[in-house]
C-alpha cells in the first residue's frame, strides 16, 4: 500500500544509509515529482501504483531534486511553454533550469570542501540588489527633472559628515530637552561641560538635594516620633523650590516653545522623589517621541515625492523587482510586499534628492 503520508516515498533500502533522504528536499517539490514520474509510467493515481513503480519513481525524483531543488517546478513550466507571459527560449531544459532558477536555488551555508562559511543568496542579497537598482532609477529621475545631483560618492560623503556634525552641534529639540533634564537632575549650570555625574551630582541640583535630605533623615528624623512625617514635609517643601525651574523647562520645550509634548504634570510631582521619577520617565519618553517625529516627517516627505510619480515610474519599479529575481506571479500579496519596500526606498531617495 502506498505511503500516503509521504506521498508514496518508497526508496531503495540500500540507498537509505544516512536516514530518510526526503528530509533534504522540499516535500511539495517531491510530491510534484512523484505526480510527474508516476503519470509518465501510466499511473494516474498514487493508490493504483505498484511497489516497484513507486520505488522507481522515488529514486528518479530524488536524483532529479539532488540535481536541482526546483527541478519539477521548472520542468512543468518549461514543458508548458510559459515564462511570465513570454515564450521560453532555449531547447536544453537543464541549462534553462540553471539559468532561470539560479536566484531561487537553495545554497549551502557551509562549503563542503573547505568546511567554512560561504556567501549565500538569501533575501537580504535580493534586497541589496533591489536597493541599488532603485538608486539608479532615482538618479535618472533627478537628472530628468534637472535637479542638482552629486554623483561623486566621496564628495557626497563629506557633505553628509559635515551635515551630521552640524546637527550634532546644534542638536534637535528632543536632544536639547534631554540635555536640559540632565542639567536639572545632576549636571548643574555647566551642562555638558560639568564634571558632575548621577553618583556625584552638582550642588543644588535635584539629585544632590535628594541626597542631602536623605542624610538629614538619617541624622535627625530616623527613629523619632513623627520623624517620617517631618521628612515627607521636607521633601515636599524642597520639591517646591524647583517648581520655577521646571515651569521654565516646560515653557522652553513645551507646546509654546520648541514643540515637544512636555507639560508640568509630566515632570513635576508631589514630592521630590516623585519629581525625580517623572524626569527619568520623561527621558525615556523623549526617545519614543523622537522616533515618532522622524517617521511622521519621512511620511510627509514621501507623500510629497509620491505626487510626482508617474504611471511609467510605478511600472518601472515592477520591472526592477522582476529584474532582481522576484517573480511577478508569486501572487498579489507577495508582489505587493516587495513593491511597497521598493516604493518606500524609491520615495525616500527621491525626497532626499529633491531636498524636500
Amino acid at each position: 500500500m502506498a505511503n500516503n503520508k509521504l506521498y508514496g516515498y518508497t526508496p531503495k533500502s540500500s540507498n537509505e544509509k544516512d536516514g530518510n533522504r526526503l528530509d533534504n528536499f522540499n516535500p511539495h517539490e517531491f510530491r510534484k515529482g512523484m505526480d510527474y514520474e508516476l503519470t509518465s509510467m501510466g499511473c494516474m493515481r498514487l493508490a493504483e501504483s505498484t511497489l516497484e513503480e513507486r520505488e522507481k519513481a522515488t529514486e528518479s525524483v530524488l536524483k532529479n531534486l539532488d540535481f536541482h531543488p526546483a527541478y519539477y517546478s521548472g520542468l512543468i513550466q518549461f514543458e508548458s511553454g510559459m515564462n511570465h507571459a513570454s515564450k521560453i527560449e532555449g531547447k536544453n531544459f537543464k541549462s534553462w533550469l540553471n539559468d532561470h532558477y539560479d536566484l531561487n536555488k537553495m545554497q549551502p551555508v557551509v562549503d563542503e570542501k573547505f568546511s567554512k562559511s560561504k556567501k549565500t543568496n538569501f533575501k537580504d542579497d535580493k534586497m541589496k540588489e533591489l536597493k541599488e537598482a532603485i538608486k539608479r532609477e532615482i538618479r535618472g529621475v533627478l537628472k530628468e527633472q534637472e535637479e542638482e545631483f552629486d554623483a561623486d560618492v566621496e564628495k557626497a560623503d563629506k557633505a553628509a559628515t559635515k551635515a551630521a556634525k552640524k546637527s550634532a552641534k546644534g542638536g534637535n529639540r528632543f536632544d536639547l530637552e534631554k540635555e536640559a533634564i540632565k542639567d536639572l537632575l545632576y549636571r548643574g549650570k555647566k551642562g555638558k561641560e560639568s564634571e558632575y555625574t548621577e553618583d556625584d551630582p552638582a550642588p543644588e541640583s535635584i539629585l544632590a538635594k535628594k541626597d542631602e535630605l536623605l542624610d538629614t533623615y538619617k541624622n535627625k528624623y530616623k527613629g523619632q516620633d513623627g520623624g517620617v512625617d517631618d521628612y515627607n514635609n521636607l521633601l515636599q517643601t524642597s520639591n517646591e523650590k524647583f517648581l520655577k525651574s521646571l515651569e521654565k523647562h516646560v515653557k522652553t520645550f513645551g507646546e509654546d516653545g520648541k514643540g515637544n509634548n512636555v507639560s508640568l504634570d509630566l515632570i513635576y510631582g508631589e514630592k521630590l522623589p516623585d519629581t525625580i521619577k517623572l524626569l527619568g520617565a520623561r527621558l525615556k519618553e523623549l526617545e519614543k517621541e523622537e522616533q515618532a517625529d522622524l517617521l511622521e516627517k519621512r511620511k510627509q516627505r514621501n507623500e510629497v515625492a509620491a505626487t510626482g510619480m508617474t504611471r511609467e515610474q510605478h511600472i518601472k519599479l515592477l520591472e526592477i523587482i522582476k529584474e532582481n529575481g522576484i517573480s511577478l506571479r508569486e501572487g498579489a500579496m507577495g508582489v505587493k510586499t516587495y513593491y511597497e519596500i521598493a516604493k518606500a526606498a524609491y520615495l525616500e531617495g527621491l525626497s532626499n534628492g529633491l531636498k524636500l
